[in-house]
Formats: C-alpha cells, structure tokens, sequence
C-alpha cells in the first residue's frame, strides 16, 4: 500500500466507516464442459456422490436434485482436472489431490479452496492416497507420506534430507488401525507405531507373493491387502496375510475401497462385498470392465453403492440399478463449435456430434445412426465442418460418409442427407471449411486424410435446397489448391479461400468474366480467383470477413487485409502456431472487431482498440492449451473455444451483480497473536455485517505491514476463511511483528491488527 493512503489506514484503525462507491463491476465470466472419462475416486454420502475425474475435475451429483453440478481447474480454484483422490476431513473440509498439483482444499462452507503442495511441506505434489484420521489427514504420494495434523504438514516420511524406509515411495494405500500406521507402496507393505512417531518401521507383507501393493483397506476390525489381483486378508494374530481362494474372489480383482464400514472389491465381472465372514456378488452390479480405471464404486452411511461404469453413475435400488449421465460432449477430443443463437454444436474428432441447448447435452455418438433415417446423422464420425446457413440450418461433414444439413427447430430434429457417399468413400465428404453467401449458398471446402496421395476436392457449393449444384478446383477456375482450410464470403460478394501451403485467393461471386455458368444459378457461374501475391506461399488456417478487413491466421502470424485493395494492411504476432492436426476453425471477430485466435498455446484476445489478452490454462479455466476452433456469439459477444481436452465459453462482457450494501463491518483475526513456523501460519478472518440478512459478503484486501506497504492481498474471501499464510507475495516468510489486515465488502472497509510471533 503507498504511503500516501496512511491517514486512510489511519482513520479506519480509529472505526470511522468508509463508504465505498456501488457500481457494477465488469468481470468474465467462464464456463467448462469436460465428459467424465476416468473415475478415479468417489465419496458417497446421505445427499451427495462426489466423483473425482482423470480429466473432468470433480463432479458432484446432488442425490435430491437428481442433477450433477461440476467443479473444474481454475486460478484460486481447484488446482487440476485430473484428481486421484478425496477425503472429508473431521471439519468437513473436503481434500482433493491431483496428479502433479498438490492437494486443493474446499472450505468447509464450500467459498474458496487453498492449496497444499511440496511448498507446505508434501513430499511431492503427485497425491496418490488421502486418509483423514481424527483431526489428521495423511497424505500418501509419489514420493512418500505427509501428515496434516489441522493446521500444518507437520512432517513426512522421508522427510528431507534423511533415508527412506521404504524400498520404493510410491504409495498405494494408508490405514490407521489402533496405534498401528499401515502404508503400502509399489514394493511391500511397512508399519509403524503412531505413539512412537513412527521412529521404527517395519515390513508387514509376510504371506503376499506380489510385493506391489495395488490397494489397502480395512474397517477398523478386518484389514486387505490387493496385489497382483489377489485379495489378501491380514491375520492380526501372527502378522502374516493370506491369500482368499474363495470361488467368488478368486479370479483377477482390481480395486478395493472401505466406506461408513462398508468393504467392496471389484473385478472385471462383478462388484463384491464383505459381510464379515465372506465376499458376496452385489446383483446385477458392473464391473471394472476391460480396465479398473475407467469405473469406480463406494457405498454412503446407508450401505447403498454407487457404481460409475461407462462414463455413467450407476445407484443401487434393491438388485435393480438407476443411471445417471454426467453432462458433457460426447467426446473431449473437440474439433469445432458453433452456436446457431439457440444451440451450441460441438463436433469431435472420432466421438461425434453433441448439442448443448444451455441445460442438456444431447449426443449423437459415432456409429449411432444409419442412413434410413431423416431425424439423425448417418454417422456423425470425423464430422468437422460446422455451418449455419441463412435459414438457421446446421450443416456438417462427416468424413467417408455424409454432407447432412439440420433442421433443429422440430422435436425431433429433421435431417437432409444433401450428399452420402457411395461405396469406399469419396473426397467430396472430406469437407472442413464453409461459408454461406448472401444468396443462401453454402461453400464447404475440403481437406484430405492423407496429403499428397488422396486429392482434396476443393469447393462444394450446395443451394439453398441443399442440392450439390458446382465443384470449384484449382484446374476449373485457377484457385491456388484444392485443398482449402477457410473459406469466407465479404458484404461485396468476393469469396476469399485460404489454402494449405498455398496462400489466399479471391474470386467476384457474380462476375460476368465467364462464360459458363449453373443453370438457374447466374451467381454461381465458374469464377476466376486470384491470389493475394504478398501470401502466395503461406500456411492458412483462418479468413474471416469483418466490415472492410478480411482477417488472415497463418502458421506464424495474424494480417489485416483491406478487402478493396486486397493488400495486407498490418500484421500482428499470434501466441503460438495453430493447432496442426485439428485447427478447423481457429480464426473468428466479434461484432464489436473484437479478434479471437485460437493456438496450441491458448486464445488470444485482439482489442479493437489496441492491444491483446491471452488466456492459457495457468491464468484461465480453459480446458486445454491446444484450441482448435472458436466461435462468437453473435448477440453478446461471447466466445466458445473448443480444445483437446474439452469446450469452454468465455463471455468477456458479463457484469456482475452489486455487491449488497452494509451499515457497517467489524473484524475479528484469528489465532491472535499468530504463530510463525517454517510452514507460514493460518490466519482466519470473521466479519461482522450488522442488517445483512442471509447473503454472504466476498471480502477482498490486503495485509499491510507498519510501513504501510502491501506484503500479501485476498479476494473472493468469505468469512471465516483463511485470509494469509505468514508469506509476502514473493512466496517469504515475513518477519515477526505487527501487522494490519485491511479488508473490503458490501461497500464498506475496516482495519484490523494481527501481532505475528516467531
């Protein structure tokens, strides 16, 4: 803070209320749409099954609601999309660990999460295993244990600078029995005494033949151990495991997992359950199928198991099984978007098509249909091109099988097959790019799957009856290729086609410099194009008409083209190369000249007046890096971005509600004084808003030292939260003294003193 706002700080140390201005505050606001792929975690509870995704976050399904609501990787947020492991702490906190990011922690009220990683003290932030324990959550990783003891990581094995006790530090599995700490690893199974702060461990695999331990559970009574796909239960007399042989479990298992008392293993035929005595067949229940990561299962306080096989959630009712689908596209493996003003269109690579109506996804996965119907695709495989025409119909393209245009304003949908390919296959199905003219004419322009064998067919042009009327090739009308990765059509009526290694050419849609011509179709006449000599060689991946400037995307650079003159006007750097095996539409201008590229490393963001924003997976939720089309919503702005690993919608121009107002705010710190250790400390914030009834106010501020300088800011805070860890906002641990706390909300501010201790 400068020192110029002292007699502010001042004035607010002696409880003078400030008001603050109440005006909306411009935020952007993201969306993310993952499919659940993997599973590899569930807590199931009374009201509530949590899920946590290899790629999709954390999904939560909300038992009473029967609705699935979604919690993704962003900045301040969930720390990755790929989370191995969850636990409720005794707090109720919610721990999720994540391949490669540490633990994220949800505050018990559900307002902001905090992360825990190999800056805390975590032997590495690959979390393999949680187990909360009283007041206690060990954390098992790729490189040993690590235990939270409520406050801090208060130590770990091995810790630094000391050997392991262990032969590898891998850890598969962690359980507290009595005074006993079992750890499994990759190879062998230790123990070691809690009271005796586990100075002595020892090995406890006697009696399993695979040293690499796949699982460990236990309900306070039994313990297993999974290795090798065999059961193994521990004798706790002699301390030797024996293999089970029963006939139900004696095949290959893959999983085990305890909950509320509940033991279950699972196996690629069935899901099995401990009664005490035996492992019995749940009925009707999936298995692990061909692999165990794809499928998880966990029983909540009742007995009542959960099941996800197949991207689906499967619920126990009696030996019967209810299904719930998990919102996303059919596919991660995004190609294209499009939003036809109602719907958003999400094209796959091999998956399919999806529809998004803004509540229900409806999927029309590969090898669905069939070419005898006109309310679906025939197979929506490989189907890049995505295109509204000026009647509101969505064409596409599926590669080797279909040109199909879609009605979607009837229930259900109404499809034209405008063109199917007889036989083997055929080029003119290889559509990628498109456009529609002012006449309603759609131009499809097509790639190839094999470049330099298999030749591209150009340009397509189909009428507004969705009849194939005209072929456009190099050899007919002198484009520089047939193999055409954008096309775009200007308010003059110029077609402008970008080419794979072949620049930008032009052609006047009803020039009258040629003789032939479309019956009924004068517009449609074989045109003559021309190259922009200043391209003649560049890899084009985008042109897009705006106004008077046609926009270019090349491997290397973003230009500007004045459509009259057809010369580059400017010239502008992109953040990295176009995505090179799926960039179908990485090119897209908002109404307002806003200009969106899409790269293998990210969006950026033109201004109209100047200057640029990139959003990449480390300051953004965006999905993936690799962003292989984008797509503006006509009517506010706002952008759709499909990546590798999923769909996002950026609307740069939300506004957000006003903050409610208060009469005054009061503050309490706590623990204080705070206590400085070589982990920082946790310093919570309460906040008293007198005539606030059933709103939350989101505190923001800083931490202010007696020089008046800003060592540590917060925001989006709720009360209660942790508001400082002890560091300055370098990541070092501040000296001990006194300090301030200046907080924000509900348009008001207030101060108040924190003494640190070392």
């Amino acid at each position: 803070m400068p020192r110029t706002l002292a007699p502010r700080l001042l004035a607010l140390l002696l409880g003078v209320a400030i008001s603050l201005p109440a005006h909306p505050v411009r935020a952007a606001v993201w969306s993310t749409w993952i499919k659940m792929v993997t599973t590899n975690d569930m807590i199931a509870l009374r009201d509530t099954v949590w899920l946590a995704t290899g790629e999709a976050g954390i999904l939560r399904y909300l038992r009473t609601e029967d609705r699935f609501e979604s919690v993704t990787r962003e900045p301040g947020g969930l720390a990755s999309n790929n989370v191995t492991a969850m636990v409720f702490d005794r707090s109720g906190r919610l721990w999720a660990g994540t391949a490669g990011r540490g633990v994220s922690r949800l505050s018990a009220t559900g307002a902001g999460w905090d992360l825990v990683n190999a800056f805390d003290g975590l032997p590495s932030d690959s979390v393999t295993v949680l187990r909360a324990a009283g007041d206690t959550v060990w954390i098992g990783t790729t490189r040993g244990i690590a235990l939270w003891n409520g406050h801090q990581i208060a130590g770990s094995v091995p810790d630094i600078g000391t050997a392991s006790p262990f032969t590898s530090n891998v850890v598969t599995g962690i359980v507290v029995r009595g005074d006993t700490l079992f750890v499994a690893t990759l190879d062998g199974l230790w123990q070691a005494r809690l009271t005796q702060n586990l100075a002595a461990w020892s090995r406890a695999d006697s009696g399993i033949a695979v040293r690499a331990i796949d699982g460990l559970i236990s309900d306070g009574d039994w313990l297993f151990a999974i290795s090798g796909g065999v059961i193994y239960e521990w004798n706790k007399d002699n301390g030797v495991w024996g293999a089970l042989t029963s006939t139900d479990v004696s095949g290959h298992m893959d999983k085990l997992r305890d909950d509320f008392g509940t033991l279950l293993a699972v196996s690629p035929w069935g899901l099995f359950r401990w009664d005490g005595a035996q492992w019995n067949v749940v009925a009707n229940a999936r298995g692990s199928g061909s692999g165990a990561s794809t499928s998880e299962f966990g029983a909540d306080p009742t007995g009542k198991i959960f099941n996800t096989h197949a991207q689906v959630l499967l619920e126990q009712a009696g030996d019967a099984w209810i299904s719930h689908t998990p919102p996303g596209p059919v596919n991660n493996d995004v190609q294209n978007v499009l939003h036809d003003g109602a719907r958003l269109w999400a094209a796959t690579f091999n998956g399919g098509v999806s529809r998004f109506d803004g509540t229900t996804w409806r999927n029309f996965p590969s090898g669905c249909c069939g070419l005898g119907q006109d309310t679906s695709f025939v197979n929506p495989a490989y189907a890049f091109t995505l295109q509204q025409d000026d009647s509101g119909y969505v064409w596409t393209s599926a590669w080797s099988t279909a040109i199909e245009r879609v009605d979607a304003s009837t229930n259900p949908m109404h499809v034209v097959h405008a063109f199917v390919v007889p036989g083997d296959g055929n080029s003119h199905s290889w559509g990628w790019s498109s456009a529609v003219d002012s006449w309603g004419d759609v131009y499809i322009g097509g790639d190839t799957p094999s470049r330099g064998t298999l030749e591209p067919m150009g340009i397509d042009v189909y009428d507004k009856h969705a009849n194939r009327v005209v072929n456009w090739t190099a050899r007919t009308t002198g484009m520089a290729g047939n193999q055409v990765r954008a096309i775009a059509v200007d308010r003059s009526r110029v077609l402008w086609a970008g080419f794979a290694g072949a620049g930008v050419s032009w052609a006047l849609l009803d020039s009258t410099d040629s003789d032939h011509s479309v019956a009924g179709n004068d517009h449609l006449k074989l045109p003559t194009f021309h190259a922009v000599s200043s391209l003649a060689s560049s890899d084009i991946f985008g042109v897009v008409a705006h106004g008077d400037s046609i926009w270019v995307l090349t491997t290397t650079d973003l230009k500007r083209l004045r459509s009259t003159t057809r010369f580059v006007s400017s010239s502008y750097e992109i953040p990295a190369g176009p995505a090179p095996r799926g960039a179908v539409h990485p090119l897209a201008v908002a109404p307002d000249g806003t200009v969106w590229v899409g790269s293998v490393d990210g969006v950026r963001r033109y201004m109209p007046g100047g200057g640029s924003e990139d959003y990449r997976t480390d300051n953004s939720p965006l999905a993936d890096n690799e962003v292989r089309s984008v797509y503006v919503e006509k009517a506010t702005g706002a952008v759709w971005i499909a990546t590798a690993a999923g769909v996002n919608r950026f609307d740069p121009f939300f506004t957000a509600a006003v903050s409610p107002t208060i009469t005054s705010l009061s503050l309490k710190l706590y623990p204080n004084p705070a206590s400085l250790n070589a982990m920082g400390l946790e310093l919570h914030l309460d906040a008293s808003t007198p005539g606030l009834v059933g709103t939350a106010i989101a505190l923001a501020g800083d931490v202010i030292d007696l020089s008046g300088r800003s060592v540590s800011r917060f925001a989006g805070i709720a009360s209660g939260g942790v508001v400082w860890n002890g560091r300055d906002s370098n990541g070092t641990l501040v000296r001990p003294g006194v300090y301030f706390v200046h907080a924000r909300g509900g348009g008001r501010e207030a101060v108040v003193r924190v003494v640190v201790l070392r």
